[in-house]
């Protein structure tokens, strides 16, 4: 690394840090705001308010970044530019790639820290706002059939999570072709953490769809798979999820034979986003060298524009689009990330060497 890429990494970073560290403050106190008067009438308390947009806050911060990244590399290249710097570097013979090689090289660096920060900090945080911020997840429910992994399908009279219970168990028990094996009946069931605990029921065995025996219990005790709160439908928000519980929710559900779309477009979501800020630097440089002399507020103009489009192309569009199962994940969440790049490298290349 010579002296000037040391300069180069120097400049960008400190506009990178000044700017993301202007508009986060700038995000949290509208937010702050914004719930402030939105929440009182809801019964929020003040203190609660707050709680929730500083738990928001990492995840609202993130999206910061790439318009952090191309302020940056607008702000220094067109000081650069007007300073005539750039040109006495390329006069030394350093190439255009050459000059935005280490501000890349950086640019992606931070983006691998944010993916980290976005995946342990800023995704639980949210999950805590979203505790706050709803009512509080039913804790019973009544006439409520769940599809299970291993081949199985409950229906339950009326459960009751804090107690324990279940009223009316009726458990189907299917072969891999779908064939129906055997039904099992419960008056009332708990659960242990490795199994479920039957009182006074029947069971009934089929083969080739015709019963075949039948035989009742006052206790049985059977392996149990599932969780017994994921009856009432799972209350944590897959924004609010990890990369390692988004796995395992999906895989929980594939076996189960449900429809993951959104746990997997969300999936895709975590590891690509936080690297919108490289495309958006690529797409960002090669303007900023042809227009950089227009000033800070034009760059800051033309950074929100591109955010605002690329945020649109992505979330409402794109990740609309594969959650109804028209799109596959990885292209919906990658899919901006490869356009905004093609589009970069393109104008990097044609900007006079």
């Amino acid at each position: 690394m010579n002296i000037l890429d040391r300069y180069l990494i120097k400049e960008y970073l400190k506009a990178f840090f000044t700017g993301f560290f202007f508009f986060s403050a700038l995000v949290v106190i509208v937010r702050l705001l914004d719930k402030d008067i939105k929440n009182f009438e809801e019964g929020i308390t003040y203190f609660t308010a707050v709680k929730i947009v500083l738990y928001q806050a990492p995840r609202r911060i993130m999206e910061i970044v790439p318009v952090s990244g191309f302020v940056a590399i607008f702000f220094v290249f067109g000081r650069m530019i007007r300073n005539n710097e750039f040109v006495a570097m390329k006069a030394g013979g350093m190439s255009v790639y050459r000059i935005l090689a280490p501000v890349v090289i950086v640019t992606l660096v931070i983006c691998a820290f944010f993916a980290l920060f976005y995946d342990r900090i800023a995704s639980p945080a949210y999950h805590e706002a979203n505790l706050l911020q709803k009512k509080l997840p039913p804790r019973y429910g009544k006439h409520l059939v769940f599809k299970s992994k291993g081949n199985r399908i409950f229906y339950s009279y009326r459960i009751d999570l804090g107690e324990k219970t279940i009223r009316k168990l009726t458990i189907w028990e299917s072969d891999e072709d779908g064939q129906l094996e055997r039904t099992i009946f419960a008056k009332e069931a708990t659960w242990t953490p490795t199994h479920w605990e039957l009182t006074d029921g029947h069971i009934r065995h089929f083969e080739n769809e015709a019963e075949v025996s039948y035989e009742t219990f006052e206790k049985k005790s059977i392996e149990r798979y599932e969780d017994p709160a994921r009856f009432l439908g799972n209350d944590k928000d897959p924004r609010g999820m990890t990369i390692q519980e988004l796995k395992e929710q999906i895989a929980y559900k594939k076996e189960a034979g449900q429809i993951s779309r959104i746990e997997q477009v969300k999936l895709h979501h975590k590891t690509a986003y936080p690297f919108a800020a490289v495309v958006v630097v690529m797409l960002g440089a090669p303007i900023a060298i042809r227009f950089g002399k227009a000033g800070f507020f034009a760059g800051l103009v033309i950074a929100f524009f591109l955010v605002f489009i690329y945020w649109a192309l992505s979330f409402a569009t794109l990740e609309g689009l594969s959650e109804n199962g028209k799109l596959h994940p990885f292209l919906a969440c990658w899919g901006a990330n490869i356009l905004y790049g093609i589009v970069g490298s393109i104008l990097i290349w044609r900007t006079p060497k």
